[in-house]
């Protein structure tokens, strides 16, 4: 049977239509029977700069991106120049043929930096600085051109209109139908993503359909693609995952302030708070709803999340690097008053404002040392759709179990990674019901009475008790008393001992392939599907591989991470920012010193292909500190 792995990127500008047109492409495969994984790329301003999506398509589920592409379709001149290091032998290249005499000079919307790179590129390889010029460099590195004439396709399918209105279906179209896509999952795909609108249905149609037959008349198409037996699937993003997970969990409320890559999380959430498709063992949550508040800063978010916490609601907030730094004093104020919140915090590359929409691993010491003082959190992170479901879910259950805060990491590639998720399984993370106390005059908030450090919590409105930002008794009141001071500190921290006890290894840490191997990669977040799929490559090639992959790092599973990593062989760690964070927390918790690293923090996901090219580089040498830096990204 034919191997299928296609990787695809099409581009064009910011608001010209590139979510729509990659999302027809994905349901046209799934539909077709294919896997579909994806990640959206796209630039910090609102219209006009260069974005793309980048997609893989495989029988099995794909777990990562890689290059050389196998199409680049362009929807405009600077897709060609931005993605000269992407085409590689055998790269289909789809353009507009009216493009090709323009210059790069004429490319206002590439930022100057990036311009001047390209420059220099074509220049040193002797071509024009012309999207022909770059795309004679292009074939010189293998790649297929095949420019097409775009307005006339679609004024020959629709009369009347702004041709340039249908590009983006047409690039979608080429792509299918020389990959080999039946043209009816095509048209199945364009009648959901434009449901409601019949007339936008039919001209998109008939688009498709020019599309096709230019394609068979050129014979461009190649033959057709096994149809593989479909099966139910949802195509979802991190941001979804997360939304669904927090619904299922439980949620009740929900506040956050606009910020990229977060705030899509909370407009899922308001989308389907009526919770019509719960289970039925949840029905009672669908009677409530969410509420879904936005404030005017964060400042205001995690304060008023804060405040639906202490009443016994399930309740958190989301944010990214900025908003998570106003958040500071109140995350403090949550601990020191234990209160139960999740803070669902979308990592992107910083500091500051830094690359507003680009992908970051960088806040993992700020969430593990946020606010001052000393106070007990956890922080989790997740590495694939799949888990941010599941991994929301349980934030709000240790949240709610363990009384403090929960910082839940997700970096922005995975926030925008779409992918295929074959089933959501309701009953996986059990939902228990708040544990009260009968309403007692002797009832203590913040009792110290306990083995466990996890105080009773009350009935709002019925229990009275103090809250203060200061250190307190056990009824909330102010105290300044050296023994009390004492007594709290080791209460509050005694609950990370209890969950370090209670949560299960399988949440914490997990070691995928054999015990022994000659490399141990180590990572966190999304490198865990790129880095799964090398090592089955380097496995074919009688290397043994093994992956020791971290969720949880406070409380940190040190005794498993320690008894893994003391009988490795070579440890490689892998992850997106520049000082290694992640090793650099578990030299902190286990003394063992990781040398070895694989970093990227240029804002870009790493791919597959550029975790095998730099595994190769390290295992190839006898130097046991190195470290290779990624730098690939359009």
């Amino acid at each position: 049977m034919k191997t299928v792995d296609i990787s695809i990127t099409i581009g064009g500008p910011q608001g010209g239509g590139i979510d729509t047109s990659s999302n027809m492409i994905s349901r046209a495969f799934a539909y077709s029977g294919y896997n579909v994984f994806g990640v959206r790329e796209y630039h910090s301003n609102i219209k006009g700069r260069h974005s793309y999506t980048h997609l893989r398509v495989k029988k099995e589920r794909p777990r990562s991106l890689k290059y050389p592409l196998d199409f680049l379709v362009a929807l405009d001149p600077d897709t060609i120049f931005e993605h000269i290091e992407d085409v590689g032998k055998g790269t289909r290249i789809i353009y507009d043929n009216s493009i090709e005499k323009s210059d790069l000079s004429q490319a206002r919307m590439i930022m100057k930096d990036t311009s001047e790179r390209i420059r220099q590129e074509l220049e040193h390889s002797g071509e024009q600085m012309t999207v022909a010029g770059t795309i004679s460099l292009m074939k010189k590195k293998g790649g297929i051109a095949i420019p097409v004439p775009f307005s006339d396709i679609v004024q020959k399918a629709i009369s009347g209109g702004v041709p340039s209105r249908y590009y983006n279906t047409l690039g979608a179209a080429l792509t299918l139908a020389i990959s080999g896509v039946d043209v009816k999952f095509l048209e199945e795909s364009i009648r959901f993503v434009f449901s409601s609108k019949e007339k936008v249905v039919e001209e998109n149609v008939s688009v498709v359909k020019a599309a096709y037959d230019y394609c068979q008349e050129n014979k461009f198409r190649t033959d057709n693609l096994e149809e593989i037996k479909r099966s139910p699937r949802f195509l979802l993003t991190g941001n979804d995952g997360a939304a669904i997970g927090k619904i299922m969990g439980g949620l009740r409320f929900q506040t956050y302030y606009p910020i990229t890559p977060a705030s899509d999380e909370s407009t899922i959430i308001e989308e389907h708070e009526d919770l019509k498709w719960i289970e039925s063992e949840n029905s009672k949550l669908a009677k409530s709803g969410i509420a879904v508040v936005q404030t005017e800063d964060e400042i205001s978010a995690i304060a008023m999340a804060s405040g639906a916490a202490i009443t016994g609601a399930r309740s958190s907030t989301a944010t990214s690097g900025p908003g998570f730094s106003l958040m500071a004093e109140a995350i403090s104020f949550a601990g020191i008053d234990e209160i139960p919140i999740v803070i669902t915090l979308y990592q992107r590359g910083g500091p500051s404002t830094g690359l507003p929409t680009r992908n970051g691993q960088s806040d993992l010491l700020f969430a593990l040392n946020t606010g001052h003082g000393e106070f007990p959190r956890m922080v989790i992170s997740s590495g694939d759709v799949e888990e941010c479901i599941y991994d929301s879910m349980n934030a709000l259950n240790y949240a709610q179990r363990y009384q403090l805060p929960v910082i839940h990491l997700i970096d922005k590639n995975l926030a925008n990674t779409s992918d295929f998720i074959p089933e959501i399984d309701s009953k996986r993370v059990k939902v228990p019901q708040v544990a009260r106390i009968v309403h007692s005059p002797e009832w203590r908030r913040y009792s110290l009475n306990t083995n466990t450090g996890i105080s009773e919590f009350g009935v709002f409105g019925k229990d009275i008790f103090w809250m203060t930002g200061d250190e307190h008794d056990e009824l909330g009141h102010v105290t300044e008393d050296s023994e009390l001071r004492d007594k709290m500190m080791v209460k509050r921290f005694h609950k990370l001992e209890v969950a370090d006890s209670e949560i299960p290894l399988s949440e914490r840490a997990i070691l995928y392939g054999p015990e022994s191997a000659d490399v141990t990669f180590v990572t966190w977040g999304s490198q865990k599907g790129p880095i799964l799929d090398v090592m089955e490559i380097l496995g074919k090639e009688g290397k043994k591989c093994n992956l020791l992959y971290l969720k949880m790092f406070q409380p940190f599973p040190s005794e498993f991470v320690s008894g893994i990593l003391s009988k490795a062989k070579m440890i490689i760690d892998v992850e997106s920012n520049m000082l290694g964070q992640a090793a650099n927390v578990i030299k902190l918790n286990t003394g063992i010193d990781i040398t070895r690293r694989i970093l990227k923090y240029n804002g870009r996901h790493m791919t597959e292909d550029e975790i095998l090219d730099a595994t190769r580089t390290i295992m190839g040498t006898s130097q046991k500190k190195i470290e290779v830096v990624l730098k690939h990204g359009a």
